[in-house]
């Protein structure tokens, strides 16, 4: 066993690994007796293809210059669907619509050229159903439900169905084609706040008796699935917890009662939770402090039958006949795409990398829980260093990287993230904080945030580094905070908040809150009146609370990357708080990338990233010294 200072460990895995070793599978889909799923590869400068799998093999449907993504709501999802073999997707070159014919080598467009993004995707039948962003008019862009003519010329941008409401989520169409479900919200709430599920009969000229299934202020509803019987099944959080309801004719009531979670917040068009295997069951998950659960749910009984086998994190689920598929993630093993009976076994369609890590160097993830400032209970997940051969010197404790995940309502998992063991081979600690406002201790937890970004997610990264820290398990000396997006915020709050932190990395996060409330999308426009206060009223709050304004008491050093076309949080954010932290006399590292968005897809980024970072860690940490 060789012994070497913490943070200097010869790890085996590089930051090329996290990009050409490596692609990102998501949004599983399942028709008849193949599965498709979609395919981003980083190597191709983060380009998302179609892949079918014919039960013997896989097939790359979509090669490149085709761009298998959607902008709608900026966050996407949904960006294609199949149905008998054909495949309707949207392209991120021109935002059209296109259909790809069994056997044929080229898809042919469905929609015209124009500001027109389409998202949400349903097939069925004749016609592709989809979540409309109109972006021809001035001001906001118009969220409309559509149908489209599947064989129609490419001249018809969509018929519409639904519009009146500030946004409209991904629909669900009766098994006969005769009634469609959907779920629709407005400003200022988001779609975890309050939303509402419509129900309505679909006719040639449009839908006839709208009327609301569920939903009313401060209930989010979502995934509208129908079963073959017709009953509609959906998620709600009206007990405060996000469980499976149904409608079979005699009014929605919830089919089980259990204080978890049983789906997450709706960030994008494409996500299933759940799928209904019959009349009378469906596949369901839930989040747990120390992970997830699936199983199968029986609507007579209220009963959950668990699935073994079925990994530590699930997501997108899909239904054929007897066999379900879905995305499995794993705590020793990269993510990986997988079919078999609904109570299992599960055979392997794809995974991530050809290979897995080796499992000695593997850091297990660990349930860490700590009491915060106000005295509730905080969670994350602790990854201590781990590479095999290597120990850190006697008497010495770990340098700890805490991840503020970039929420608010996101969820930090125990599944094996390689840009976690990144970190952990070279000799870093890594907790992941589930901070107030997180999913999957439902809905008392995420409304904690509710006026207090900036304050409360700070408190519980800050005491959540001093309590790894207190166990022994971290050098108190030596805690850096990393984050994106919201996680960035954070970074910049607390570091300029708190002296627990020595090095801080913010990718593309929010430095100017009254800017973000002033310049960003239309989805999240009205986002902070929850989190903060009111927008314009509240404006003082949002200044006291931006980091920008607070440059001279940051402690520590500040690493700043972000990229040039990102619409969510603008490069202006970066620019603007690099130039008061020089105002104020302080030392900065501010990187641009080119070309990269919200989160960054391309390879020679992503290295360059991972390596500056690093090296900022070395120098600021006195990593061997």
């Amino acid at each position: 066993m060789r012994t070497l200072p913490f943070g200097t460990w010869p790890s085996p895995i590089t930051p090329e690994d996290l990009t050409g070793g490596q692609v990102l599978l998501d949004e599983v889909r399942v028709d008849g007796p193949h599965t498709y799923w979609l395919e981003s590869r980083p190597a191709e400068g983060g380009r998302v293809t179609v892949v079918r799998h014919d039960g013997d093999s896989s097939t790359e449907l979509l090669a490149a210059p085709w761009n298998v993504r959607t902008r709608v709501h900026e966050y996407g999802g949904g960006a294609y669907a199949v149905s008998g073999g054909t495949v309707v997707f949207s392209h991120l070159g021109d935002d059209r619509l296109r259909r790809l014919d069994p056997g044929a080598d080229e898809p042919v467009a469905i929609t015209p050229e124009g500001a027109w993004r389409y998202g949400g995707l349903v097939l069925h039948g004749e016609h592709v159903y989809a979540v409309r962003e109109d972006h021809t008019g001035g001001g906001e862009p118009a969220n409309e439900l559509v149908r489209l003519d599947l064989h129609g010329e490419n001249t018809d941008a969509g018929t519409v169905l639904h519009t009146g409401t500030d946004f409209v989520s991904r629909p669900a169409v009766s098994p006969d084609g005769t009634d469609i479900a959907f779920v629709v919200w407005d400003h200022p709430d988001m779609p975890w706040d309050t939303t509402r599920l419509l129900r309505a009969q679909l006719t040639p000229d449009g839908l006839r008796d709208a009327h609301v299934v569920a939903g009313e202020d401060g209930v989010s509803v979502s995934q509208p699935h129908f079963g073959p019987d017709g009953a509609l099944w959906f998620v709600s959080d009206e007990s405060g917890w996000w469980l499976v309801h149904r409608d079979a004719g005699d009014g929605p009531h919830p089919v089980h009662d259990t204080e978890a979670d049983h789906a997450q917040p709706q960030w994008s068009l494409g996500m299933h939770d759940l799928t209904v295997l019959d009349a009378d069951r469906a596949l369901v998950r839930w989040f747990e402090v120390g992970g997830q659960g699936v199983g199968v749910l029986t609507a007579s009984t209220g009963e959950v039958t668990p699935v073994a086998g079925a990994g530590s994190f699930h997501d997108h689920f899909g239904t054929a006949g007897d066999e379900v598929a879905f995305k499995r993630g794993r705590t020793d093993g990269l993510p990986q795409v997988v079919r078999g009976p609904a109570g299992g076994p599960f055979r392997v369609l794809a995974s991530s990398a050809p290979t897995d890590p080796d499992p000695a160097s593997v850091s297990a993830p660990e349930p860490w829980s700590w009491t915060n400032s106000d005295g509730d209970v905080v969670h994350g997940i602790l990854n201590p260093p781990c590479l095999a051969g290597v120990t850190g010197p006697d008497g010495e404790q770990p340098p700890l990287i805490v991840v503020a995940h970039g929420g608010p309502t996101s969820r930090a998992e125990t599944s094996y993230l390689s840009a976690t063991q990144f970190w952990t081979t070279r000799g870093f600690a890594v907790l992941s904080v589930n901070y107030s406002g997180s999913t999957g201790y439902g809905r008392a937890y995420r409304d904690r945030l509710r006026g207090r970004w900036g304050e409360l997610d700070i408190d519980d990264c800050v005491t959540g580094a001093r309590s790894v820290a207190a166990a022994g398990r971290a050098d108190a000396a030596r805690l850096a905070v990393r984050g994106g997006s919201a996680g960035g915020y954070v970074v910049l709050r607390a570091m300029t908040t708190s002296d627990a932190f020595t090095a801080g990395t913010s990718l593309f996060g929010v430095a100017d809150l009254a800017a973000l409330a002033r310049d960003t999308h239309k989805f999240e426009s009205r986002y902070c009146d929850r989190l903060v206060a009111p927008w314009p009223e509240g404006e003082e709050v949002y200044r006291d609370r931006s980091p920008i304004h607070h440059a001279d008491r940051l402690h520590g050093e500040l690493l700043l990357l972000q990229g040039t076309d990102d619409k969510v949080v603008p490069l202006a954010q970066a620019e603007d708080m690099a130039a008061a932290m020089r105002a104020a006399g302080r030392d900065v590292e501010l990187a641009v990338y080119e070309g990269e968005g919200h989160g960054f897809r391309r390879p020679e980024t992503v290295v360059d990233a991972l390596e500056r970072e690093l090296a900022f860690y070395t120098r600021v940490l006195r990593l061997g010294s």
